[in-house]
């Protein structure tokens, strides 16, 4: 289970987004789309994504 930091801010997480997305591209090319090291970085990309949209949830949440 993905737990939310509430000190991370949704510009923090998406510059930890950017920089995985890079890092998952790089592995990709250098080792292949189904390298043990691509997957690995895909899979912690889609957590920190989905840790991004329920922080963007709870703060819409908040607001209304």
């Amino acid at each position: 289970m993905i737990t939310i930091n509430r000190k991370e801010t949704t510009g923090y997480l998406l510059k930890l987004i950017n920089r995985k997305r890079k890092m998952m591209v790089k592995a990709a090319k250098k080792f292949g789309i189904d390298s043990k090291k691509t997957l690995k970085c895909s899979q912690e990309l889609d957590e920190l994504i989905i840790k991004y949209q329920r922080m963007v949830k709870s703060e819409g949440q908040g607001t209304s």
